[in-house]
């Protein structure tokens, strides 16, 4: 700064091959300033890299990632385990129904079955139209899977045995 001032003083006094030299000599002097502080950002940016990588690959910091990484592991581990078993309890209730409506249906089928044949037992004593009703409607409960208006049903029959 004092080689421009130095120059702009030579400037007013008419001195200029003296302004020249000084105007010269303090732009290459802020050049070189200049370059100086540039490089000296690029040091400590390579500085900054290099404390971060060997921060990064230390074995503390390295062990410190592994013990990181398998806790969240066993963590993801455990929330797979409850998910498979909320599934298998799942699929066990749903087997489960499927049992029972199965089951369900097969005795429905069988106590219509036995109030088929007690009507086929009564048949005589019924008049034709009442026991073709009666045929009639056990079917429709049939379908229905109805079974205590099955139960109804055949306590209608013994009402008229």
């Amino acid at each position: 700064m004092l080689l421009f001032l130095a120059g702009f003083v030579c400037f007013q006094y008419g001195l200029s091959l003296l302004t020249s030299l000084f105007y010269l000599l303090a732009n290459k002097i802020m050049l070189l300033a200049f370059s100086v502080l540039a490089l000296l950002g690029v040091a400590a940016l390579f500085k900054a890299v290099y404390g971060e990588m060997s921060a990064y690959f230390n074995s503390k910091s390295a062990a410190l990632r592994q013990y990181l990484s398998l806790q969240i592991r066993r963590q993801d581990l455990a929330r797979l385990k409850v998910a498979e078993w909320r599934q298998l309890g799942y699929l066990q209730r749903l087997k489960r129904q499927h049992l029972l409506a199965a089951d369900n249906r097969k005795q429905a089928a069988e106590l219509s079955a036995s109030i088929n044949q007690e009507l086929l037992t009564v048949r005589s004593q019924l008049p034709t139209a009442e026991y073709k009703y009666l045929r009639k409607t056990l079917r429709k409960y049939r379908k229905q899977a109805d079974i205590s208006a099955m139960l109804a049903l055949r306590q209608q029959l013994h009402v008229v045995d």
